[in-house]
């Protein structure tokens, strides 16, 4: 097909700044408003025109990636992610002459992927979230596969993620932290005081977390009758839907999967749960029923640098990324951890794998390293040693 000529210029000039850890980019991949977008609907061209023959119907930029995002399943976050990601490309880093994602030359998704001021890891989740879109166009059949861009476009390689987690040790000293902070401050007056009901309220989401890897999106929808203590299980809430209270019995849309649970998990669940409707969240604030996330995030951090941990370590590395290394050093197989944390691939289970026991490891008697280690988590309350 012809493709617009190279030389038209963009809009913009500047590339925006990539975020570094790949997270969600709705604030910073925000389209301008410097191109106008045929508003044309799907089945027309941009000029209008009806298709008489066979080939698939011209869909403009707009109406395209407006079908994308709202297909059914897509939570709040991933369509935020999606509009700002395929937005920007199209309005700040494609020629004047392109008005369909057919136009689109693998030149351009190159040089967008090639800037430097992006991460390995943000790179790859943008050809990630470009692919996808392809695909799903080629599926829709708004365009014939060879009409797909992507095709000639090599897939970023996987950066090495070493990602940051807690020693059984370091976070029995953090939560240790926590908890003498509390206890001193309770006995405080004023602002620098606390109310009884304020006492250490974040040490139960952030040791249910680390007992079971939850993300916090799906911590803070947790309820108390997703607990059943009788079988030691969790029904996981899907992220950014909330639980019908009618349907605790209903394994079915309002919960992602069931996970185990260890007896550090166990435990604060009983406590939390205490006096608690099972429509009731398992977790409060401190002055409200339901957890505020980036409030628990911002503490957790607050004690992490006050303990002097490091500076890279967030909330998701002292819950979800110690969870996942933990149950790599204590020899669980990836698909293992691949079912707890609701991965779709086991793929995303590899920055883990360097932990893992090697096969000579697993037929040798245990290092005195990994005896220590499962002894200082079977302190803790979590799982058993895999082997």
């Amino acid at each position: 097909m012809t493709y617009p000529n190279d030389t038209d210029q963009n809009h913009t000039g500047p590339d925006d700044t990539g975020n570094t850890d790949g997270a969600d980019d709705s604030a910073q991949d925000k389209p301008s408003e410097s191109k106008k977008v045929p508003e044309g609907k799907i089945g027309e061209s941009a000029a209008g025109s009806d298709s008489s023959d066979n080939t698939p119907s011209v869909v403009p930029w707009k109406a395209a990636v407006g079908r994308y995002i709202n297909r059914p399943g897509l939570s709040g976050n991933t369509r935020r992610t999606l509009r700002g990601t395929l937005g920007t490309f199209f309005q700040d880093h494609t020629p004047l002459l392109v008005d369909t994602p057919e136009d689109v030359r693998p030149d351009t998704i190159r040089e967008y992927l090639g800037r430097t001021s992006i991460s390995d890891a943000y790179r790859l989740s943008l050809y990630s979230r470009l692919n996808a879109f392809y695909e799903w166009l080629v599926s829709e059949e708004h365009i014939r596969p060879g009409q797909n861009p992507m095709q000639d476009v090599e897939r970023p390689e996987s950066p090495e993620v070493e990602r940051p987690y807690l020693s059984p040790q370091e976070f029995a000293e953090l939560t240790y932290a926590i908890e003498a902070d509390y206890e001193k401050r309770s006995q405080m007056e004023g602002r620098q005081g606390i109310k009884e009901n304020e006492l250490i309220w974040v040490l139960p989401p952030l040791k249910f977390a680390t007992a079971t890897g939850l993300r916090p999106g799906e911590l803070k929808h947790v309820r108390a009758g997703d607990v059943d203590f009788e079988k030691k299980t969790l029904r996981v809430p899907a992220p950014d839907k909330e639980p019908n209270p009618a349907h605790f019995d209903y394994e079915g849309d309002d919960y992602d999967r069931k996970i185990p649970l260890c007896p550090m998990a166990l435990e604060v669940a009983r406590e939390a749960a205490e006096g608690k409707a099972g429509s009731d969240y398992l977790f409060g604030g401190a002055r409200s029923e339901q957890i505020d996330t980036r409030r628990l995030s911002r503490t957790v951090k607050r004690y992490v640098r006050k303990t002097g941990l490091g500076e890279e370590l967030n909330f998701t590395s002292c819950t979800r990324h110690t969870c996942a290394s933990w149950l790599m050093l204590l020899g669980y197989p990836s698909r293992e951890l691949m079912r707890l944390f609701g991965y779709s691939s086991v793929k995303s289970t590899e920055p883990y794998a360097r932990l893992s026991p090697s096969l000579e490891e697993l037929q040798q008697e245990p290092s005195a390293f990994h005896e220590e280690f499962a002894e200082a988590t079977t302190e803790l309350g979590f799982f058993p040693p895999a082997h």
